[in-house]
């Protein structure tokens, strides 16, 4: 990979495994693009690496050439807003949409926030419509490559899953020293017809 000239993008849904996905690339080497706006807490114990920035890259996008090289957490709704200008590496988690729904339900009660007024299955049927929404877009990007990443897979067996963001980042990496970053016991919300 060279490292001046693309930007690795880890995106995804809210809940969806990206801050994972930015740990282990911390741990692969892969220098990220965070701050300590958002501290850890019950709800992401390890950090949710995040870089404040990110929230307003709609209206300011000036910050992205300290992204070059490394690794930021885009969510999925505003990849839209990435300048054509640069080059992207995307990893782009999924996960079973009941499960981040659940897990957003579990987040909110924490934080003593209402929900919304959409049921479970009519915010699983905008989810779905917004990702494959998305990948279409990024299909059509000359400036973008991408890599779609199961959270869940990844949990059950990552060395399966691993490859694909090696051969994107072209990553000589060991597996094992990545694999140690996950915790099966932080996967607390599980679809149990997954």
């Amino acid at each position: 990979m060279d490292e001046n000239k693309h930007i690795i993008v880890v995106s995804g849904l809210p809940r969806s495994g990206t801050s994972l996905m930015m740990q282990m690339l911390q741990a692969a080497g892969i220098p990220v693009l965070i701050d300590d706006h958002r501290p850890p807490d019950e709800n992401n114990p390890k950090g949710y690496f995040e870089f404040e920035p990110v929230k307003f890259l709609a209206e300011d996008a000036s910050w992205l050439p300290l992204a070059k090289g490394k690794a930021v957490k885009i969510i999925s709704h505003l990849l839209v807003h990435l300048p054509d200008h640069f080059q992207y590496k995307i990893i782009f988690m999924n996960r079973d949409l009941k499960e981040i729904i659940r897990s957003q339900n579990k987040m909110l009660d924490r934080f003593g926030k209402a929900k919304g007024e959409l049921s479970e299955a009519q915010l699983a049927e905008r989810y779905a419509l917004h990702l494959h929404q998305i990948h279409q877009w990024l299909k059509q990007r000359p400036n973008i490559t991408f890599a779609d990443i199961s959270f869940n897979y990844l949990i059950q067996s990552p060395e399966k899953e691993l490859p694909k963001v090696q051969r994107l980042l072209n990553l000589t990496v060991s597996s094992r020293q990545v694999i140690r970053v996950i915790q099966p016991e932080l996967y607390r919300t599980k679809n149990t017809q997954f």
